[in-house]
C-alpha cells in the first residue's frame, strides 16, 4: 500500500513540476506555445464484475458522455519535436448496472431483518477533475502523435439513477415483502451514513413489522458508519493521442486516457450481492477509467 501511494504522488509531483518548468523559465519562452482545448469525453470505468451463484456477471459498467476544457503551455525542441503540460477541468464516470441476486437490511430501532432477494440499480456516476496531462509530441506535417502520463485530482463525484428490490420469497407465503422502488441521488464525497431524504417515502411491510423508509436514498444509505468515501481523490495513468492541424493554430484531436490508479476506495466498496451471515462484505478489487477524448483547440 506504501508503494503504491509513492508512486502516486511521485507522478503528480512529476506532472506539476514540469508544468511549472515550462512556465517559468524565461530562457525559453520564445520556444513556448500557448493553448486552448475543449472537447467530449466518452467515458467508462473498467473493473472485475460481482459474480452470481451460477458464476454470471451481475455488473455492468456503460459508456457515459462528459466534456473537458482547459489550458495548454508545450515547449518546442525543433519544429518537430516537443514537450507539453495541461491543465485540464474534465468530467468521466460511467453507466453502472447491478442486476440479479442481492439483498436488503431494513434497520430499525432494536434491531435489523436481513431480506435476500433480487436487485437492480441503475446509476449514472460523475467524477470531475482537475487533471495535469505532460506530453512528448511528434509531428510530420499536419499529423502529431503524443504519449505520456496524467495525475488527476477529483473535485465531484456524484451519482443518480434508480433502485428495484424484489423478495426472494414469493406469495402467498406469509412474510414476503411487496416489491420496493427508490430514487437514488448520490453526491459520494458528502453524504453521510443512513441518509435518505424523507420528503416522499415508501411503505415496507417486514415480517411483523411496518417500515417508513425513505423514497430517495443518499450513496451511503446502507452503510452504518463511516467507510470513507467510495471514489478516491487521486487518479493517474497514461494517455496517448492524434491531432490534426487544419492550420498552424487550429486542430482537432483523439486521445486515449487509460487510468492505472483504483478509482475506489476498498473499504467503501459495499458488495451489492452478498453478506457474510448479515455482516457487510467490502471488496478489495481494482477498479480503472478508461477515456476516449475528442477535442477542438488551438495554439499560439
Amino acid at each position: 500500500m506504501t508503494h503504491s501511494i509513492n508512486i502516486r504522488f511521485l507522478l503528480f509531483r512529476w506532472c506539476c513540476v514540469v508544468l511549472l518548468a515550462l512556465v517559468g523559465s524565461s530562457a525559453v519562452q520564445a520556444q513556448l506555445r500557448y493553448g486552448f482545448k475543449t472537447g467530449l469525453n466518452f467515458a467508462r470505468m473498467a473493473g472485475p464484475s460481482e459474480v452470481s451463484a451460477a458464476g454470471a456477471d451481475l455488473e455492468n459498467w456503460k459508456t457515459i458522455t462528459g466534456f473537458h476544457i482547459g489550458l495548454s503551455v508545450g515547449y518546442a525542441f525543433s519544429d518537430n519535436f516537443g514537450l507539453r503540460g495541461e491543465v485540464l477541468y474534465t468530467k468521466r464516470g460511467a453507466k453502472y448496472t447491478f442486476d440479479g441476486a442481492s439483498y436488503r437490511i431494513f434497520r430499525f430501532d432494536g434491531g435489523s431483518i436481513l431480506s435476500t432477494g433480487n436487485s437492480r440499480y441503475l446509476i449514472n456516476v460523475t467524477n470531475a477533475y482537475i487533471d495535469f496531462p505532460v506530453l512528448a509530441y511528434g509531428r510530420w506535417k499536419d499529423f502529431e502523435l503524443s504519449a505520456g502520463a496524467y495525475a488527476g485530482l477529483m473535485v465531484q463525484s456524484i451519482g443518480d439513477g434508480s433502485l428495484s428490490y424484489t423478495d426472494g420469497r414469493t406469495a402467498p407465503l406469509q412474510n414476503a415483502i411487496s416489491d420496493l422502488e427508490f430514487n437514488l441521488d448520490y453526491n459520494f464525497r458528502k453524504d453521510a451514513p443512513g441518509r435518505g431524504d424523507n420528503t416522499q417515502t415508501v411503505v415496507a411491510k417486514v415480517d411483523a413489522k411496518t417500515l417508513e423508509l425513505p423514497k430517495t436514498l443518499g450513496a451511503y444509505y446502507d452503510y452504518p458508519e463511516d467507510k470513507g468515501n467510495l471514489y478516491n481523490t487521486l487518479d493517474y495513468g497514461l494517455v496517448a493521442g492524434i491531432s490534426y492541424y487544419l492550420s498552424r493554430s487550429l486542430f482537432f484531436g483523439m486521445r486515449l486516457q487509460y487510468g492505472l490508479a483504483d478509482v475506489t476506495n476498498a473499504d467503501a466498496d459495499l458488495s451489492k450481492a452478498a453478506t457474510d451471515n448479515g455482516a457487510l462484505i467490502f471488496r478489495q478489487d481494482s477498479d480503472r477509467n478508461v477515456v476516449i477524448q475528442a477535442s477542438v483547440g488551438f495554439s499560439f
